[in-house]
């Protein structure tokens, strides 16, 4: 009986390893096809993918026409790094939606320094003075050490606080984007956080 058993697990193994294998060898010769340009490709993908990537743009971004726009973005970038997908890795679909999200994000990111820049600057009023050029510097300064901070975070911190703090999104729902339990994505964004804090504070020591 437990030889039986032990069989039957080792061909469901064995099938599923060749549908794996399957899968890897279908998802590159659609991604070769894809960077020949040929239509057939182009259209299999659009129909996988592109509802999925605007679903996924408007969650992020709160914006329907930026979600549009998401879905030209990632095909565009799909098209000019599609070298770069390994399937032995992973599938292709999570490829290009990873690919989605990380362009999502670094719009979420731009927004945030512009508006950051923005509120910044002071009121111009009579009583009030143009910002001169050491403040300017310094502003700029400020932004560039955030930046390079969330840059030298692990990849899952900075995921977690990009998506918390800059898509506006609830520990739960980052769960879910990410697939992994809530009480991890609040693990990162504390780590997240401690580590942001600790740099700059060392900034400031250095000072």
């Amino acid at each position: 009986m437990g030889a039986a058993v032990k069989t039957r697990s080792t061909r469901r193994a064995g099938s599923d390893a060749a549908e794996e294998r399957a899968t890897h060898g279908a998802d590159g010769e659609l991604m070769a096809a894809f960077l020949r340009q040929e239509q057939p490709a182009a259209r299999e993908l659009y129909d996988r993918l592109a509802s999925r990537i605007y679903g996924l743009g408007v969650v992020l971004l709160h914006d329907s026409t930026d979600a549009e726009d998401l879905v030209q973005d990632t095909f565009l970038k799909v098209w000019r790094n599609g070298s770069a997908f390994d399937g032995s890795r992973g599938s292709l679909d999570a490829w290009i939606l990873l690919n989605a999200r990380s362009l999502a994000i670094d719009l979420l990111r731009r927004r945030s320094l512009e508006a950051r820049k923005i509120s910044s600057q002071p009121k111009v009023s009579e009583a009030s003075d143009e910002p001169g050029p050491e403040r300017i510097a310094e502003t700029r300064l400020l932004f560039e050490q955030a930046n390079d901070a969330m840059e030298r975070l692990p990849a899952g911190q900075r995921a977690a606080l990009e998506l918390t703090y800059l898509g506006q999104r609830s520990t739960r729902e980052v769960a879910e984007l990410e697939g992994i339990p809530r009480g991890t994505v609040k693990s990162r964004v504390h780590a997240g956080l401690a580590s942001l804090q600790k740099n700059f504070r060392g900034d400031d020591d250095a000072a």
